[in-house]
């Protein structure tokens, strides 16, 4: 069956759209803030790296790099305050989860959720 996508492929396939949809927002013309912005930047690199290895991403990463671009089109929409809270915790449990897969990515999550946080997001 060689029209069969291997399994990693849909994960990549799903890190890939994340990374679209952020990328997006931050070309965007609508003011975010240079901290959010920075942290996002440097969350896209690492999450683009994941993608450059041999091996797939694991789902964690898949996870947190959906979440976390569910996060940041709440925030770039002005979502409601209750809205912005699912999201964030969504993607708090999906840096736990990545945590021991990949620490520079849960750590890079952990300041953009931080960096919101001072920002009162």
């Amino acid at each position: 069956m060689p029209d069969e996508m291997p399994p990693s492929e849909p994960l990549a396939n799903g890190v890939q759209s994340s990374l679209h949809v952020i990328a997006e927002i931050l070309r965007d013309a609508k003011p975010m803030g240079r901290d959010v912005r920075s942290v996002l930047a440097e969350l896209v690199e690492e999450l683009a790296q994941f993608l450059a290895m041999p091996s797939p991403p694991p789902s964690e990463v898949a996870h947190l790099a959906e979440s976390t671009a569910n996060l940041t089109r709440a925030v770039h929409r002005g979502a409601a305050p209750g809205v912005l809270a699912t999201a964030r915790d969504r993607v708090e449990v999906a840096l736990l989860a990545v945590e021991t897969k990949a620490p520079l990515l849960a750590g890079l999550a952990r300041r953009l959720l931080d960096t919101l946080g001072n920002l009162g997001i």
